[in-house]
């Protein structure tokens, strides 16, 4: 056999390799297959995942979380539209409608992520958002790339659709709360955000 003849053969079973990444959340060795080898998952192959993970979270038991689901469909989409890039894949900024209380800015760095800067938010205390980041990082299958903290504040959803973002970390300090804004106005185009 020459080296001609086995290509088909070894293309085949990168991109079975590439699906079972995908497929067990493994994001960051899949992301390295696509960059080494050139290939990405087919559209069709990709809603099928996806159509799975829906098909799961709709089963889950009424009251049974499903925030672990909601996330990996959400990051196979981004993977699906987007191609190879984590920055696409992991949320920039994870803040929900009328969300009052405390926001993180984290840094994300290692193995295929040069750094990626993130806004979170979610729990009574900075140091549970970054908790919860860092399992989500795992979780997605980033397993050499580390969470850093940047510090916190807090925000609050007005009733005349202002954004106010106040305060401090005491675990971690300030964050810069321009950034925070920044990071806030991609996800509420419509909103004004006040720094306070």
């Amino acid at each position: 056999m020459t080296n001609a003849s086995l290509l088909p053969q070894n293309h085949a079973l990168i991109y079975k390799k590439l699906l079972a990444c995908v497929k067990a959340f493994e994001f960051e060795n899949a992301l390295k297959i696509c960059m080494q080898y050139h290939i990405i998952p087919s559209l069709a192959d990709m809603e099928r995942l996806i159509d799975d993970l829906v098909a799961q979270r709709e089963s889950r038991v009424k009251g049974h979380p499903t925030h672990k689901l909601d996330t990996r469909i959400r990051a196979l989409k981004r993977f699906r539209d987007h191609g190879c890039d984590p920055g696409q894949i992991i949320e920039k900024t994870t803040l929900e409608q009328g969300y009052n209380g405390k926001i993180l800015i984290v840094a994300i760095m290692g193995g295929v992520i040069d750094r990626l800067t993130c806004l979170r938010s979610g729990d009574l205390w900075h140091r549970e958002i970054l908790q919860n980041t860092k399992n989500e990082i795992r979780d997605l299958g980033f397993s050499k790339s580390s969470v850093y903290e940047l510090g916190g504040a807090n925000v609050r959803f007005e009733t005349n659709k202002d954004i106010v973002i106040f305060g401090t970390s005491d675990d971690f300090g300030p964050c810069d709360k321009e950034y925070a804004s920044e990071l806030i106005q991609q996800v509420f185009k419509d909103r004004n955000i006040i720094v306070d």
